[in-house]
């Protein structure tokens, strides 16, 4: 969707207005000294406005750029023109497909996440929140089911169609964000800061800053390198899977894909305060989540059944096929099975399996309320400004 008011809020990723304080200030508008500008302990200058360039495109009256408006498939794409840093693989088409997103609502520890962002942002009807690398919009979706209005930023534009169709969905570089300062009083990020570089981890910060209203609060899920002795039952876990998964006995390959571009770049803690307080930050509140339920229920169990399942379901269709090919054919076509093929796509999950996810959600939710205060390497932080 692209809302009256989201065009409002847009602003060239790249270039910063002339004005600021005396150490920001420039002649002109533009995107020299961004790094330098954008970074100033005055808050740096705001983006320079877009303007209507027809009905289908927006453009900079400072670089020139042209960012086009794709209504049809509910998005305006305001990616950066010249490329900010590494790209992450889930901006490949094919990549994105493996992962098999679907339309449902966010179950198991995805729930747990997204519960305790509603709950530590005080997410309210009428409120105004930025998905900061939103994928798919799931869990904007999600935001605006207890009414509010939901936005998402993600450098892919894969979105599901129903997020299409009512989110204000912005194709852009959360390290060069395309919003006017003080566009929106809660932000939050899942599952992101890890695939960033430090230098990228601080400029998604400082953007996010710049993105907050004045008494603006940021949700972050995010991980440090560290780890607490309840984390050693999951490395276990986690190595019980990898041997099951070469056995075929689980599918230990989506999980691997998920991670498998991860920097890690934020080393403790400690580390990531000073990455905050660099960006005009602070940490108001952190609760860690070292998960233990999660690890045996849907790391392991869960995986296993999902893998039997599906066993099941190619022998079943196996069959069916013997029975309708010559013998011939069938070895023929089982020989080229996987030469290219896609990935199945996964049906959304019926009600009956809802019921028992969430069923199970609530069991995952122990992971916090027992052990949230035992400091390990997962967290999650809500971060307020600290300078105007």
């Amino acid at each position: 969707m692209i809302s009256e008011a989201l065009l409002r809020k847009l602003g060239c990723p790249t270039c910063l207005e002339a004005e600021g304080c005396e150490r920001c200030r420039r002649d002109t508008a533009g995107p020299a000294d961004y790094a330098e500008r954008a970074g100033c302990s005055c808050g740096g200058p705001d983006k320079v406005a877009l303007r209507a360039d027809g009905d289908e495109a927006l453009r900079c009256p400072a670089c020139a750029a042209r960012y086009p408006l794709d209504r049809a498939g509910g998005h305006a794409d305001l990616s950066p023109r010249s490329a900010v840093g590494a790209v992450t693989q889930y901006a490949d088409h094919e990549f994105h497909e493996r992962l098999g997103v679907v339309d449902a609502p966010p179950v198991l520890s995805a729930r747990v996440k997204a519960d305790m962002m509603r709950g530590l942002l005080d997410l309210k009807p009428g409120d105004s929140v930025l998905d900061l690398g939103c994928g798919a919009g799931k869990f904007a979706l999600y935001a605006s089911d207890c009414g509010a209005t939901a936005s998402g930023v993600d450098i892919a534009p894969f979105f599901l169609p129903r997020a299409a169709a009512t989110l204000d969905l912005v194709i852009g570089d959360l390290r060069r964000l395309p919003f006017r300062k003080g566009s929106f009083p809660k932000a939050y990020t899942l599952d992101v800061l890890e695939h960033l570089d430090e230098t990228g981890v601080r400029e998604v910060l400082l953007e996010a800053r710049r993105a907050l209203t004045a008494n603006g609060r940021l949700f972050v899920y995010t991980h440090a390198m560290e780890s607490s002795k309840l984390a050693a039952f999951q490395r276990a876990v986690n190595r019980l899977a990898k041997r099951l998964g070469r056995r075929g006995l689980i599918d230990h390959e989506r999980e691997a894909m998920r991670k498998s571009d991860h920097v890690n770049a934020i080393r403790s803690h400690e580390h990531f305060e000073e990455l905050c307080a660099g960006a005009g930050l602070r940490v108001a509140d952190r609760r860690y989540y070292n998960v233990v339920f999660k690890a045996v229920i849907e790391d392991l169990l869960l995986r296993m059944i999902e893998q039997r399942r599906r066993a099941r379901a190619g022998a079943s269709a196996a069959r069916e096929h013997d029975g309708h090919q010559p013998v011939a054919a069938h070895a023929h076509a089982h020989e080229h099975a996987h030469d290219h093929a896609p990935a199945a796509p996964r049906k959304p999950p019926t009600r009956f399996e809802l019921a028992v996810a969430m069923a199970l959600t609530w069991l995952l939710k122990l992971d916090v309320v027992l052990f949230g205060g035992v400091r390990t390497g997962p967290f999650f932080g809500v971060l307020e400004k600290t300078r105007s």
